[in-house]
């Protein structure tokens, strides 16, 4: 595996500082939503949900989002030239993540891959 940058391990460190007591990161990210007003936030996918935690550039706002895996139902990346997309399938809708470059893109790749996390 590639050694982290500077820029990986504070989104990873940032992302951890949120987790639960027995709770396992198995992958991040940095993306934002979709749309006219997108906001921008460190991903982070456990073994038990989706963290979305708001941040302003590289800084974290103490935001925190957070969908239960057993709210996801499923998860599609697709990319284009210059960025990826992660399609959160939620029961009732379906949230879009953009996601930048490398490392960014192909790390929301791998949380589509870890879909269905096994129990």
């Amino acid at each position: 595996m590639a050694r982290e940058s500077k820029v990986e391990t504070e989104v990873r460190e940032s992302i951890t500082g949120h987790l639960a007591p027995n709770e396992s990161l198995r992958e991040f990210s940095w993306g934002a939503t979709e749309g006219f007003i997108s906001a921008r936030y460190f991903v982070g996918f456990t073994d038990k949900r989706l963290m979305l935690v708001e941040v302003n550039g590289t800084m974290p706002t103490g935001d925190v989002h957070n969908i239960s895996i057993g709210d996801i139902k499923g998860l599609e990346y697709r990319s284009s030239g210059t960025y990826g997309i992660l399609k959160v399938h939620l029961s009732a809708d379906i949230l879009e993540l953009n996601f930048e470059k490398r490392p960014w893109w192909p790390r929301a790749k791998n949380m589509a891959k870890l879909m269905p996390l096994q129990k």
